[in-house]
């Protein structure tokens, strides 16, 4: 398994408070059978929004304690994109994509899409950049109406679910909107989102239960082979469920129209 998504990287946003929690915590991945993690910190204006350069340091110094601890996890580098105009140019100027390759981490307003939201994810799939838009099922959009996450989709957006979405951790109506992206097709990758704010991590129980209701093929898929995808800088199917759903006019559809 490799979680694409987490907040280890100690003392440089919300996630992780010090050295021995990240390994505290990189241990429990380790034992589950978690191969390599990306470390993507918040890169957001006026809340988290440190120099990477800084926080790429601290990568480093992490990557050495592992090394140290003997610790058989890859980690590699990224940010969680606060998505915002021109964001485009700052993620190449301070290089913020996930392990230097095209696939960037991305997150935006829960409450609500802002009306410049198309536009920023066309700015930045036109320079290039595959967008991974980081736990779809939160945001109230997608929530009102998941029919949003496939108008993404089709704008050559990836979606990323957190795990514990999937087990109830944040709330039914969640809960609810992550499976329906899973079943529909409408998922690319499970993480984590680990915050190490307590003891546990729940990537390996929420992919048993993808195992037992849906299939082991979109287990894989979705955290090895996807994953993989990402560093090999390879490109991943949009639609990998092939059936004919009935086409709506949603929020993207006004929006781009």
């Amino acid at each position: 398994m490799i979680d694409i998504h987490t907040h280890i990287l100690n003392g440089v946003d919300d996630g992780s408070k010090d050295l021995q929690t990240s390994l505290q915590h990189l241990r429990l991945m380790q034992e589950i059978g978690v191969t390599g993690v990306f470390l993507t910190p918040h890169f957001m204006r006026n809340m988290f929004d440190g120099n990477p350069d800084t926080i790429r340091e601290e990568f480093q110094k992490l990557k050495k304690e592992v090394e140290k601890e003997k610790i058989e996890i890859e980690l590699y580098p990224g940010f969680e994109i606060f998505l915002e105009p021109g964001i485009h140019k700052k993620i190449l100027d301070q290089q913020l994509s996930l392990n230097g390759t095209k696939y960037i981490l991305v997150e935006t307003n829960m409450s609500g899409f802002t009306a410049d939201l198309p536009q920023i994810l066309y700015d930045l799939v036109r320079n290039g950049w595959k967008p991974i838009l980081a736990h779809p099922e939160r945001y109230a959009d997608i929530i009102n109406d998941p029919a949003v996450a496939e108008e993404l989709i089709h704008k050559n957006i990836y979606m990323q679910i957190n795990a514990g979405s999937l087990l109830g951790h944040y709330s039914r109506p969640i809960q609810d909107t992550a499976w329906f992206l899973v079943r529909q097709g409408f998922a690319h990758f499970i993480a984590s989102d680990n915050h190490c704010k307590e003891p546990a991590y729940f990537l390996d129980i929420a992919l048993n239960e993808i195992r037992n209701n849906i299939d082991e093929y979109t287990a894989n898929l979705l955290s090895i082979e996807n994953p993989q995808k990402i560093l090999k800088n390879e490109p991943i199917e949009y639609f990998y469920v092939k059936e004919i759903r009935e086409k709506k006019k949603g929020f993207f559809s006004r929006l781009f129209s």
